[in-house]
């Protein structure tokens, strides 16, 4: 049996590898340059010239390439070309499929959850989305977007659609950086003071649907196409306590 001596001192002797850090910093890097434009969709990744830019070796880069092909980010076209991914009207049509029965699934769970200060994150979170669209701040918007629709999913319970949640939201992110010129510069904030109303008041038809309008009908980016995905949209009503109890 292993003394506690032996346990600490194995402990102390384990070190993070030099390459894992660098390649998980690298994939920082362009998983946020991806995200907010700087490297838009189709671009093509150039290992020598990247590595090059980024002060980094091949090693650590290719696994950072690695990492973002799984998240969806990168693509393969062949061999020897990989490019940033360029989203087809297919994929923002399923994208926006899954977001709608995820976070709907979500927030029906969440509500009777939702404690004062998860509240108070919520109304502090539209409060700077307010502040960051007077300032025309888009980055921060996005920012802003994600943190509060992961902070309004968070209290289901549903550690599953949580990691399902998290792995998609990625893509998400690449459609609200094309969504995002299209909006007032009011529209985002007020647009989550309604869900978040909603979700409160705890209705499960009436979160359905307000996840149907936000999702589908905020912003004008083929508009025409996602009226009609919304009214194809299947309707998810699940009472409370229905799923997690």
């Amino acid at each position: 049996m292993v003394n506690s001596a032996e346990s600490a001192a194995s402990v102390a002797a384990l070190r993070v590898p030099q390459k894992v850090v660098l390649s998980e910093s690298t994939y920082d890097v362009l998983r946020a340059a991806i995200l907010d434009g700087t490297l838009p969709p189709g671009t093509r990744i150039v290992e020598e010239s990247l590595a090059r830019q980024l002060g980094v070796s091949r090693a650590p880069l290719r696994e950072a390439i690695w990492l973002l092909k799984r998240d969806g980010l990168l693509v393969e076209e062949s061999a020897r070309t990989t490019r940033v991914v360029q989203l087809t009207e297919d994929d923002v049509h399923e994208l926006h499929m899954i977001r709608t029965v995820l976070e709907t699934l979500a927030y029906q769970q969440a509500s009777p959850r939702l404690q004062p200060s998860d509240v108070a994150e919520l109304e502090d979170l539209i409060s700077q989305m307010h502040e960051a669209s007077a300032a025309g701040d888009t980055r921060r918007i996005a920012a802003l977007d994600y943190r509060f629709h992961r902070a309004l999913c968070a209290p289901c319970g549903l550690p599953r659609i949580m990691k399902a949640w998290d792995e998609q939201h990625v893509l998400f992110r690449l459609w609200l950086n094309m969504v995002g010129p299209t909006l007032g510069v009011q529209d985002i904030a007020e647009s989550h003071r309604i869900l978040l109303d909603v979700v409160r008041g705890g209705d499960a038809e009436a979160i359905s649907e307000q996840v149907i309008n936000h999702v589908y009908l905020v912003g004008g980016v083929m508009a025409d196409q996602r009226s009609r995905w919304a009214a194809a949209q299947p309707r998810l009503y699940f009472p409370q306590g229905a799923v997690g109890a």
